[in-house]
């Protein structure tokens, strides 16, 4: 409450001790020559009753120029600010912005000029990593990274593989100028070495990191070898694509792929979800699709660039990937890193032991992974005659190094509050405090607006809508564009988390809950295909079409749930169907139905029925007419409009898909496969009873396969739909 000033005629009633005749709304006299004062003016008076809201600086006596030098002082530290903000911002790719990142990260920089004009920048990175940088005339040439883990283990082709990585990172993107190219990319690579290189100094205790990590993928590549060599027996023999689709059978289902510097990645990572597995490009050599028993020989084989495919398409085989560091951590409270290649045995299996708790394999009459648990690594023993104190527990024998390992998700993983703690329990690590009521809405589908947690009532349902153009098959077997109307409700409010980073001081525990990830992967992924506001559209030749898809929109709304059918978006504009298009039905509805809580996330997708014909509007159908000068024409409208309003109208088509562990979809509530009714016990027992109903559930199967193939929700929707209109 601000103070009165002495011109407000309000009556004062004073305490009687008070015997001042200074009326209490004058401020006392203060010396403001005090810096404490002015300070605390500046602050607004906290705690000597003083409000800067009511009291101008004016009517305490002082002008702007005896202020000049508090406000020198502010400008001066905002200019501070914005220059430390420019600093932490690397500079352009060129051979200056390379040498000034060096110099601010502390790295030596040996230049040497070649005799045919190449500049050669040498980075000393630690004691086990140098980059060579050749510059020539003004553009990056060629990046060398070499490592001392290439020479302890050979055939890992860490620094060949991270060569290509480097050289990416300063290269242009597709559709960027060499103006706009920044080293942001080569800072943040230059920066993981940096930390691994910090953690393995002789200061730290002297224990690589490389080879920890190292190790673990030693072991890691032995179960994937392992499993692949499974997943080829059981295909048919001259497969095609054989060998690729064994390895994303492992790395959908199984225990993921691992690899060295995989894509734009710097490091290990441990691949565990592929969109579009099933999607493989016809690119590939013949080699690579050749009979099942070549297959079997090449398993082992290096891994090359070309035997990956995915990487060259990553907006259609979108990869999810754990990347496994090293970070600090005190080791009397977390579990430290082991150098060994020993996690798993050579046998790789075992028979599944009630004991260990493989109640799961029991059940599934399937073996368990054999893991083993390597010796703790200790650092070495302090040299005598250091100066190191003899008191110090530091300097002790028998010391543990302060590094654990960590598991970066590559992308984040947006997961329901229950299963990230469930998962940070399950790990024994401690659940962070900080709880937030965010959703899963706001941080995988909107990022950049306002999340519904935050604002949406008790009783609303928050809504996602979005328009997208599909490429189907129309009744002649043509192409054909599609739009599509699509709109996500969520009915209940369940918070969501989204995981960066996880520490683990064993793989057998990332392992562990890679089943659960593919879940919330999979869904992540089919919904911000559909729903994502920045998710690119899908080519469109036609001039129109392309027109049409400019005007795609993508909002947020929010509707309530008074009753249990839940109302669709309003109709589109005239604009953009009916005055653009005057015999253009409107958009296709498809509707969403979101519950995103464990154990399984269901989606629920309800779509018009392809017998059910979609009335025009009544305008478009008048203006029509009115601009007809054929009477045929008119017959032909007048016609249509009365066998549209005769047909008797068809329920829509009503799925609901569970996502289980691994990503396993199971249809639940459908009305697409008709179902007959339960046969008598006499019938049901006989073998065409059984008979009839295994191939009901296959053609239900089928319909959940559909959708793991294509991947896209639209796509899904009119395969069922032109399945149903053929049937």
């Amino acid at each position: 409450m601000a103070t009165p000033t002495p011109f407000t005629k309000t009556p004062q009633k004073h305490p009687q001790a008070f015997s001042s005749p200074i009326p209490r709304s004058v401020p006392p006299m203060m010396n403001f020559d005090s810096p404490s004062v002015m300070t605390l003016l500046q602050e607004g008076g906290i705690g000597m009753g003083i409000s800067m809201s009511g009291m101008g600086m004016s009517s305490l006596g002082l002008s702007a120029s005896a202020m000049g030098r508090a406000d020198e002082d502010e400008r001066r530290r905002r200019l501070e600010n914005i220059i430390a903000t420019l600093k932490t911002k690397p500079g352009r790719v060129s051979e200056e912005g390379i040498i000034g990142l060096c110099k601010k990260e502390g790295l030596d920089v040996e230049r040497e000029e070649m005799p045919d004009g190449t500049i050669s920048l040498a980075l000393v990175i630690g004691s086990e990593v140098m980059c060579d940088v050749f510059v020539r005339n003004g553009e990056i040439e060629s990046v060398k990274l070499e490592t001392a883990i290439d020479r302890e283990r050979p055939g890992l082709d860490f620094g060949p593989t991270g060569s290509k990585i480097l050289l990416q990172s300063l290269s242009p993107l597709p559709g960027m100028t060499k103006i706009n190219l920044t080293l942001e990319r080569f800072s943040h690579n230059l920066d993981k070495l940096l930390r691994m290189d910090k953690l393995s100094a002789p200061e730290n205790g002297g224990v690589s990191c490389y080879q920890a990590i190292f190790g673990v993928y030693t072991s890691l590549k032995k179960l994937f070898e392992h499993e692949k060599k499974m997943a080829l027996a059981v295909l048919e023999a001259h497969t095609p694509y054989a060998s690729q689709k064994a390895e994303r059978e492992v790395l959908c289902k199984k225990s993921g792929r691992p690899r060295i510097n995989a894509g734009t990645c710097l490091g290990l990572s441990l691949e565990y979800w592929m969109d579009r597995r099933h999607l493989i490009p016809r690119t590939l050599s013949k080699q690579s699709t050749s009979a099942k028993g070549k297959e079997k020989m090449n398993v082992d084989s290096s891994s090359d660039g070309d035997n990956y495919p995915e990487d060259g398409d990553p907006s259609n085989n979108k990869i999810y990937a754990l990347t496994i560091e090293c970070e600090s951590s005190p080791s009397s409270m977390y579990s430290p890193i082991r150098i060994s290649d020993a996690w798993i045995s050579d046998s790789i299996e075992k028979a599944p032991d009630v004991a260990t708790g493989d109640i799961d394999n029991i059940l599934s009459n399937t073996p368990s992974i054999d893991w083993l648990d390597p010796p703790p690594t200790y650092l070495p023993s302090v040299a005598a005659g250091g100066d190191h104190d003899a008191m110090s527990l530091d300097a002790a024998p028998g010391r543990l190094p302060n590094i654990r390992f960590v598991a970066q998700f590559n992308p984040p993983l947006v997961v329901p509050l229950t299963v990230f703690i469930n998962i940070y329990q399950t790990l024994g690590l401690e659940v962070p405090q900080d709880i937030r009521a965010t959703t899963f809405t706001g941080l995988a589908l909107r990022p950049g607006e306002p999340d519904p947690g935050l604002e949406m009532a008790g009783d609303s349902t928050p809504e996602v809508r979005s328009e997208k153009t599909v490429l189907v098959l129309n009744s002649d077997g043509n192409e054909e564009q599609r739009t599509h109307a699509n709109s996500l409700y969520v009915p209940k409010t369940e918070f969501s988390r989204t995981m960066e980073a996880l520490p683990f001081h064993h793989p057998k525990q990332i392992i562990q809950i890679l089943p659960t990830l593919r879940q919330y992967a999979f869904t992540t992924s089919l919904l911000q295909h559909t729903f994502h506001s920045t998710s690119p559209s899908p080519p469109t030749p036609s001039p129109a079409v392309q027109k049409s898809a400019a005007t795609t929109t993508a909002t947020t709304t929010t509707t309530t749930t008074g009753t249990l059918q839940l109302t669709p978006p309003p109709t589109p504009s005239r604009t953009t169907t009916a005055e653009a298009h005057p015999l253009r039905a409107p958009p296709l509805q498809l509707d969403t139905t979101l519950s995103y809580s464990p154990p399984t996330p269901r989606l629920t997708l309800s779509f018009p029925h392809p017998s059910t014909t979609s009335p025009l509007p009544l305008f478009s159908l008048s203006s029509s007419l009115s601009s007809s000068s054929s009477t045929s024409s008119a017959a032909s409208l007048l016609s249509a409009l009365m066998s549209t309003s005769l047909s008797p109208p068809r329920p829509p088509l009503r799925i609901s898909i569970d996502v289980h562990p691994n990503a396993d979809l199971v249809v639940g509530d459908q009305n697409v496969v008709d179902l007959a009714p339960p046969p008598p016990p006499a019938v049901m027992s006989g073998e065409l009873g059984g008979l009839e109903l295994r191939a009901e559930d296959e053609r239900v199967k089928r319909v959940a396969r559909a959708l793991d193939v294509c991947g896209d929700l639209g796509v899904w929707g009119e395969w069922v739909r032109r399945g149903v209109g053929a049937s």
